[in-house]
């Protein structure tokens, strides 16, 4: 085959964490200070901010805050504060050896991305001068999608509302893995067991994360945001079932409107497909949409959440049409970006 296994990066970036690279008018870019190194933060706060709560973006395997600049810019238009942070290994956080990351564990990258939230709701708290708790809207992608659900379940902590934006679902993920079966056998020991050994090439790059009419120049640039390697350990942990629905459910905060409020109960949790979406395909999120529907319909039977109108399943679940995996970079990114707002508004 014409790309050898040695033109794929083995080596761990130097500067380490990488310089930084500009970003558009109106994002900026910190470091979230953590034990093991420093997480990049990326920022997009409104002139005219709206009451909706921060949103806190969680990207996915071999991604980074970078791949939510256009949904960061969009919302913020919005008048919503976002945010979007890179998990260690990826865009310009620091970043393990090859080795030590291939072994790096869910519950690190899980440490990461909780100190991340934490570390925003602090600076929320700051910017908002409030003493009390500010809680964020989390929208997670993919492989982010399961981490996320691993934290709310495991009571790592609360959010406002989640989002599964094309999320890996946290009730097993090997059908999220049937489009590569047949690549992996060949593939993975040709490449010398290399993480990225089927996002290789570009054509791979495409047909995985995009739909049919993306340019391949448009993947092209894409690409220089993925990861040079990635944690082998952290998708394989989520291949059995690893969420309690009831749990997960529990750790959203505000089921419950007040006497005086006008508005029904809000639908929570936004279950996001993607049409032309070949991993995290819309018949594996409308299961996992379902079996969170059921928990919450037993939580409200046992009283658990009050449900006075009886006019909220909990959890919402739709399908993005035109787009593939990574809806926020498709051409038509706008339209996931929408269907979000949609649902921004009803909480």
């Amino acid at each position: 085959m014409p790309f050898a296994p040695f033109a794929l990066q083995w080596r761990t970036p130097f500067p380490n964490p990488p310089n930084p690279t500009p970003v558009p008018a109106g994002v900026s870019r910190t470091y979230i200070p953590t034990p093991s190194g420093p997480l990049e933060l990326l920022s997009a706060i409104p002139s005219n901010p709206s009451p909706i709560p921060p949103i806190f973006f969680a990207h996915g395997g071999f991604g980074c805050a970078e791949i939510w600049l256009q949904w960061m810019q969009f919302f913020c238009s919005k008048g919503i504060a976002c945010y979007a942070m890179s998990y260690r290994g990826h865009g310009k956080s620091w970043y393990p050896s090859f080795l030590r990351m291939c072994f790096t564990t869910r519950g690190m990258m899980a440490g990461d991305l909780v100190a991340g939230i934490k570390f925003v709701e602090g600076l929320e708290r700051e910017r908002r001068k409030r003493s009390e708790d500010v809680k964020v809207i989390l929208v997670a992608h993919s492989a982010g999608g399961g981490l996320s659900q691993y934290i709310l379940s495991q009571g790592l902590l609360k959010v406002h509302a989640f989002c599964m934006c094309a999320a890996v679902p946290g009730f097993g993920s090997v059908a999220v893995y049937k489009f590569w079966s047949w690549m992996i056998p060949f593939h993975f020991p040709y490449r010398l067991f290399h993480p990225r050994h089927v996002l290789a090439t570009t054509s791979q790059v495409k047909s995985a994360f995009f739909s049919p009419q993306i340019p391949l120049s448009s993947v092209r640039i894409f690409e220089k945001l993925l990861a040079p390697y990635e944690s082998l350990l952290w998708p394989s942990q989520m291949l059995p079932s690893f969420v309690n629905p009831t749990a997960l459910l529990s750790n959203i905060v505000g089921w419950n409107r007040s006497a005086s409020s006008t508005k029904p109960n809000a639908d929570k949790l936004l279950v996001l497909a993607a049409e032309y979406d070949v991993l995290c395909t819309p018949k594996v999120l409308l299961d996992a949409a379902e079996r969170y529907m059921k928990a919450f319909s037993d939580m409200v039977r046992r009283n658990a959440i009050l449900e006075e109108g009886g006019e909220s399943e909990g959890v919402r679940f739709r399908v993005v049409p035109g787009v593939g995996h990574h809806l926020m970079n498709d051409v038509e990114w706008e339209r996931g970006a929408e269907e979000i707002f949609e649902w921004l508004q009803t909480l």
